[in-house]
């Protein structure tokens, strides 16, 4: 299975790359395929980490603006060259058969949502994981649960993700490939 993961880009606590780094390990130790920014930073660069230290095929899909400027991941078996950040989202999606956000910023809320919303409109049947480490997804699940109680959202957002801060649950949805 090709598993896209969204996360940070911009340097964050040791505790969120250690446990991200064990989840990339876990889920390329079961034959699964990386699908993600491409960079080496922060928690891409962790995920990355973990598939490469369990010999996984890794898929960085970088856009060209970024050339120069940041390191792509040492670990990549192939890497996709896009025009924008948007391309960039479009062909990790097109790439993907589930999708996992680990903590991150503004650039992670951007995918999580274009898959959330392609999901809420039956355009996407993947799964979606929000890795709650130290509790990161916390607010958002709670502003989610507000939309929804003031009858700004219709739909279950339970059918739209799955939020779990243990990576041997994730490991487990997926199974083996």
């Amino acid at each position: 299975m090709k598993i896209c993961v969204f996360g940070a880009s911009m340097p964050v606590d040791e505790s969120y790359e250690e446990a991200v780094r064990d989840l990339g390990r876990k889920l390329g130790e079961n034959g699964h395929t990386l699908v993600f920014g491409g960079y080496s930073r922060s928690l891409m660069k962790a995920i990355a980490d973990g598939f490469a230290d369990a010999g996984a095929e890794i898929i960085g899909v970088v856009p060209d603006f970024f050339e120069g400027s940041l390191v792509k991941h040492e670990g990549c078996t192939q890497v996709i060259h896009t025009r924008e950040l948007s391309d960039r989202k479009e062909e990790m999606i097109r790439a993907s058969d589930a999708f996992i956000a680990v903590p991150g910023g503004t650039g992670t809320l951007d995918e999580l949502f274009e898959v959330l919303a392609m999901k809420q409109t039956g355009r996407l049947k993947a799964p979606v994981v929000l890795f709650n480490v130290n509790g990161y997804w916390d607010a958002l699940t709670a502003m989610l649960g507000e939309m929804k109680a003031k009858g700004f959202i219709s739909y279950e957002i339970e059918d739209l993700f799955y939020c779990t801060n243990r990576a041997d649950e994730i490991v487990k949805m997926f199974g083996h490939n």
